[in-house]
């Protein structure tokens, strides 16, 4: 029976991958003032202020999926506390070459802009919280590419040829079909033999007359060797704050990313441009290989009063570092961490991560 089953799935083409990432911490003190603590979270957890969130686990997540030439699917589960469904439970068919039809929770990378660097990757709550969608937003099946749930839509994503993709994504597809295309989301893509990679996008993405409809227009550039860059410009098309910004505000960002032996710099801005005042920050960091697969990584950001990151009227400040040693399957590392505004927030994460 177990030889059936196997050999079952091997036919099948049915695959199982797994990551997951979990950050102990011995001892974090909040800026207000409460007792330290100590917890086990994840990387995009809270900080946990005042009190011990039991949601806050480490990531224990796998997926199974099952692909061939021209139909496939994907289910992503995790155990943070219970077995449950996670980001991506997608069917996808490829009609023809160059078309891909996707229908279920989902989430499409390709032209997506992801600046992640330093303390993005350990607690963002003390770092850096800005590492993805900064220059460009990824496509999703949710009405708000933003956050961590997803609801069912419908995509089509085509490749004419190499250098081209587009994409027409139907999000939260349910509702009054009158409203479909007021949560829709279309991006455009073309890849600049030996210079860069142009993108563009429109998406809304609340119901009826009000949708709240933002454009996109980003650049990455390719031609210098070692160089990684990406710029981004950002418009929210609504006269009313909506779900992703503020009325009329038009946000600028950039990064970059320099290698060079055994060292990785990195700088990374966003100004968000808007009608009372403008919000900006921005920030650095450097990696460090040290060979036998240990490294050493450290970060500082600045974000202005407007901003607000944990104090609203308060500028910030945060400084990571740390060191970590990599395996064939995953990390462990430890680092320290400080946010300050009009006090002082500092923590010690242990990190663990597995990828398989």
């Amino acid at each position: 029976m177990i030889f059936a089953l196997v050999a079952s799935v091997a036919v099948a083409e049915v695959s199982i991958g797994a990551w997951g990432r979990g950050i102990f911490v011995p001892v974090q003190a909040n800026n207000h003032g409460d007792d330290n603590m100590t917890s086990v979270q994840r990387t995009w957890d809270g900080g946990n202020w005042t009190t011990y969130d039991q949601d806050a686990m480490a990531r224990i997540g796998f997926t199974v999926a099952g692909n061939s030439d021209n139909v496939g699917f994907q289910v992503d589960l995790r155990a943070d506390g219970a077995l449950e469904l996670n980001d991506v439970a997608k069917i996808w068919v490829k009609p023809m070459d160059m078309v891909t039809l996707t229908m279920g929770q989902y989430f499409d990378d390709t032209l997506r802009g992801n600046t992640a660097f330093g303390s993005f990757d350990w607690l963002r709550a003390y770092g850096n919280n800005n590492g993805e969608d900064i220059t460009f937003t990824r496509i999703s099946s949710s009405a708000n590419n933003k956050n961590y749930e997803v609801d069912p839509g419908f995509l089509i994503t085509a490749r004419p040829v190499d250098a081209l993709f587009v994409a027409v994504n139907f999000a939260d597809a349910y509702g009054l079909t009158e409203n479909l295309f007021n949560k829709i989301q279309v991006q455009f893509g073309y890849d600049i033999d030996g210079i860069g990679l142009f993108r563009a996008q429109y998406y809304s993405q609340e119901l009826g007359d009000d949708a709240d409809a933002t454009m996109e227009v980003a650049f990455k550039l390719t031609m210098v060797e070692n160089l990684y860059a990406d710029f981004g410009f950002r418009m929210f098309l609504n006269d009313d704050p909506g779900a992703l910004g503020e009325a009329k505000e038009k946000d600028v960002s950039a990064y970059a990313k320099y290698s060079m032996d055994a060292i990785v710099l990195h700088a990374q801005t966003i100004f968000k441009l808007m009608d009372d005042d403008n919000a900006y920050t921005f920030g650095a960091g450097v990696d460090y290989d040290m060979g036998d697969g240990i490294g050493v990584q450290a970060d500082v950001h600045y974000f202005n009063d407007v901003w607000g990151k944990q104090t609203a009227g308060e500028t910030a400040i945060t400084f990571f570092a740390g060191v970590k040693k990599g395996f064939s399957n995953g990390l462990v590392g430890a680092g320290f961490q400080v946010e300050s505004s009009d006090e002082t927030a500092w923590a010690i994460p242990v990190r663990m991560e597995y990828w398989f």
